[in-house]
Formats: C-alpha cells, structure tokens, sequence
C-alpha cells in the first residue's frame, strides 16, 4: 500500500510539474513570466557543500576562454532560457549566476524583476561581454562605476562581477533607502537612527576571459564572495540571537 501511494504521489507530482509548465508557457507573453510565480527559496545560514550556481546564455557556450566545457568542470548548471533557470531556481537557493551579454537580450521585464530580486537576496551577479554601465539599470541601480573610475567601456572579453546583501529588520532596511547608491557615488552609506542588527555588504569587480588564468581567478572571486555571502548571514543570525537576548530589547538601556 505505501509503494502504491509513492507511485501516485510521484505520478501525481510529475502532472502537477506537466501543470505547472505549460502554465507558465501560456503567460510567457508581452511581459513574461510574472516574477512572483517564480520565488526561490530562503538561504541557510550554512554555505552548502556544492553552491548553486548556473550560466544563462547560447549554448553551446563560448567567450574567450570560457566555454561550455569550463563551466561544465566548475560544476555550473546551464541553461539557455530564462524561465528554465527560472523554475530551476524554485527547487534550491541560486547562489550565483552568470549571464552571457547575448541573455540580457532574450530578457523581459518579468526576467529582469525576478533577476533584481535574486541580486536583493545576495545572488552574486556576473555578467560577461556588457558594460558595467548597461548593467546597472538591470539590477535596478543608478550605477555601478565609480565616480573615480576611467570611463573605458567594457569589451566583449571582459565580465563585471556583483554582488549586495542586506540582512535586518523590514523597518530598518527600508530606512537604509538607496544605501548602495550612496555609497557607489560617495564612499559612505551610513544612515542614524538604527538600534537593531542591520548587515550591508556589496562587492565588484572587472576581469576579463582571454587567459586560463583570468578565467581561474573569475570563479575564485565567484566563490569567495558566495563564501562571504554566506559568513554575512551567519554573522547576523548570531548578532539577532545576542541581540534578543540583551536585557535593552524591549526598552531603553
């Protein structure tokens, strides 16, 4: 009786997936797929043992000297769509995506609102082949090039790596507001007033495809910055426990 209910569960299941892919096929429309009917889980506070990260772009895949057979061998999944990433992204927390320049063509607006809200989460963001200043609207920001910086545009060998994570309460990050724009354009975000555990973190950086080297050092900054993503979290979850537990909350010291 337990195999028989296994089986129709699992049959049950795979109509349920049938289901739930063509209805995302009839309102892929105008617009897309509605980024709400896509959520992707909440991360641990653990970094996994193998990190979920996955490539969105043509495929086969090749930009320099990096290829399908490279992101094959650093264990990164690939998908040539959107919306298959998409629901891919719904099963487990995505923990870093790279997206070819050609991708960000094939977007629409509902990709572009679901990618904004996994760059929110601490998604670390890489884009290959565009420049950093047609990144930054994507990801809903005013900019991502330092005023300092030379304005040489990016070529097609190179990527921009990006990354932003806020962890506290609703009020407190609302009360933030545009903390990344702050501190892109002036070197300082700090904002008064916040008593409770409030985590900002944002990274960036330029590299380029043409060497095995530099392609090494891409996923060693990928890594390292899922690994501080991850080490974020964990810091905060403790200064919450700590936090709730000093004698202050609730009143004043």
């Amino acid at each position: 009786m337990g195999r028989g209910f296994s089986r129709r569960v699992k049959k049950g299941m795979g109509f349920l997936g049938i289901g739930v892919l063509l209805g995302l096929g009839i309102l892929g429309l105008r617009e897309g797929v509605p980024a709400a009917l896509t959520p992707s889980p909440a991360h641990a506070a653990a970094l996994p043992q193998e990190p979920f990260i996955a490539f969105v772009g043509p495929l086969p895949f090749a930009r320099g000297l990096l290829t399908t057979e490279t992101l094959r061998a650093e264990g990164v999944a690939q998908f040539s769509g959107w919306v298959p990433l998409r629901l891919a992204a719904m099963g487990r927390p995505l923990d870093g995506v790279i997206v070819d320049g050609e991708a960000l063509g094939w977007m629409r607006p509902e990709d572009q609102k679901w990618l904004q809200a996994r760059f929110r989460e601490g998604v670390v963001i890489v884009v290959l082949g565009v420049d950093q200043d047609e990144v930054a609207p994507v990801l809903g920001l005013k900019r991502l090039r330092d005023p300092q910086e030379g304005v040489v545009r990016m070529g097609p060998l190179e990527y921009v790596l990006v990354y932003s994570q806020v962890l506290g309460e609703e009020a407190d990050r609302a009360q933030l507001g545009d903390w990344l724009g702050r501190l892109i354009e002036r070197g300082d975000s700090y904002t008064p007033g916040i008593r409770r555990p409030l985590f900002a973190s944002f990274r960036k950086a330029i590299g380029r495809l043409d060497s095995e080297r530099e392609v090494r050092l891409l996923f060693r900054r990928l890594h390292t910055t899922i690994e501080g993503a991850y080490d974020l979290r964990a810091q905060f979850e403790e200064a919450r426990r700590q936090f709730e537990r000093s004698p202050w909350v609730g009143g004043e010291p």
